[in-house]
């Protein structure tokens, strides 16, 4: 299966690095989304902002609001992408890497075409009877590996037996 087939790209939200974080916020309400790719002009993907980065950013700055920050302040620049003809395990690949739910698909010249999350993945995988969660493909990767990677992404910073 190719990233193609379970990316987003019909109504795919995203916002530029002058974006404020209010404007940022009402668009992921709006989109029911928890991240917004960053692009330029030319729709070439710079980074990645999450709701999580907003709340973070906000209760840490709390001398500037919503509206007089951006999104080129608190944005992910080191970030991951993948291209619609990868196979669906180099996303699980990065995500698990990474520890990211969520991962741009981007064209050869790097602008934006999609997003592929780890919320279609499960919801793909479940809908096909979960034949795909414990699955090792060819490359080592599969579903299970990388839920398990992104939900312990926090456990070195906020142990359990709090």
């Amino acid at each position: 299966m190719r990233v193609k087939d379970l990316m987003t790209a019909n109504a795919l939200k995203y916002c530029t690095p002058e974006t404020n974080l209010h404007q940022a916020a009402r668009s992921m309400r709006e989109a029911n989304c928890g991240a917004l790719p960053v692009v330029d002009r030319n729709k070439k993907v710079l980074g990645i902002v999450t709701d999580r980065d907003i709340c973070l950013s906000l209760a840490q700055h709390t001398e500037k609001t919503a509206n007089n920050r951006t999104v080129a302040e608190i944005m992910t620049k080191d970030v991951k992408t993948v291209r619609a003809t990868d196979d669906i395990s180099e996303a699980y690949r990065k995500m698990r890497e990474r520890k990211i739910a969520r991962l741009p698909v981007v064209d050869e010249q790097g602008s934006l075409k999609g997003i592929i999350s780890l919320n279609k993945l499960v919801h793909h995988s479940v809908a096909r009877g979960n034949q795909d969660i414990g699955d090792v493909h060819d490359t080592g990767e599969n579903l299970a590996k990388t839920l398990q990677a992104i939900s312990n992404r926090h456990e070195a910073k906020f142990p359990a037996n709090l």
